[in-house]
């Protein structure tokens, strides 16, 4: 039986964590001098659900979170969290304009997914693994853009457009597992976990939603359906000390 993208997506960080257990240094000494802050940046992926799955196989992007834990008890803290994802991009070559058909430029067409979103957090804050909770509200964006940039140079854009957008409120859970790794001015940790993403009905756009027509406009062809979906993360945790 072939394994779950969400399984070998967790897999790899296994090395990582692995190392990140034999290399720690008395955590539970060190975290005496930790800050109450703390901020993620990872690498993460969305697997959709449901009738969002239908549409949207899978996608790709990075994420951070910053995070502030409680003085007066360390295991619960806030956290706010924000994410990029991409589903999908059309790429083609075509004429600058109708005027100007021998200049040849590069167009870009991006299916896009921004989560913002806070909330509270339950977490162990010392030992070699450190599991944690959490729950978020916030706010999702659906958007579809347009980028042109030269062929031949090195891909920078020069003009973008916004073909097609849609957000609003997102909620969830989500879970995962700190190992850390105590060094002199910071405490490091592997950070590996999920969340679920509700966000209710969202329209939105896919690889060959949008139609170019013959006078040079484009008609646009969005799907509704209900758009939740996991997101599986990889991260490294960065902590400053403080005397």
């Amino acid at each position: 039986m072939r394994p779950s993208l969400p399984l070998l997506f967790a897999l790899s960080a296994a090395p990582l964590i692995a190392a990140g257990a034999q290399i720690v240094l008395n955590p539970a000494a060190s975290a005496r001098h930790i800050g109450p802050w703390s901020f993620d940046i990872g690498a993460q992926m969305a697997q959709p659900i449901g009738d969002f799955a239908t549409q949207v196989d899978r996608a790709w992007g990075v994420g951070g979170t910053l995070r502030y834990r409680l003085p007066q008890a360390r295991a619960l803290g806030v956290r706010a969290d924000v994410s990029w994802l991409n589903y999908g991009n059309e790429r083609k070559t075509v004429p600058l304009s109708t005027t100007i058909n021998r200049v040849l430029v590069d167009m870009n067409t991006a299916n896009d997914i921004a989560v913002f979103s806070a909330g509270p957090e339950l977490a162990v804050s010392r030992g070699p693994l450190r599991p944690y909770a959490f729950g978020f509200a916030g706010y999702s964006y659906f958007y579809t853009a347009t980028t042109v940039g030269d062929d031949d140079a090195d891909g920078s854009a020069f003009a973008q457009s916004t073909n097609y957008h849609d957000g609003g409120l997102s909620t969830g859970w989500g879970g995962g597992i700190r190992v850390p790794i105590v060094l002199r001015s910071a405490e490091l940790a592997v950070d590996a976990g999920g969340r679920m993403t509700r966000n209710g009905v969202r329209s939105y756009l896919r690889r060959g939603d949008i139609v170019d027509q013959t006078n040079g406009s484009y008609v646009v062809n969005p799907r509704t359906t209900i758009a939740d979906f996991w997101q599986y993360h990889v991260a490294i945790s960065i902590a400053p000390k403080f005397r």
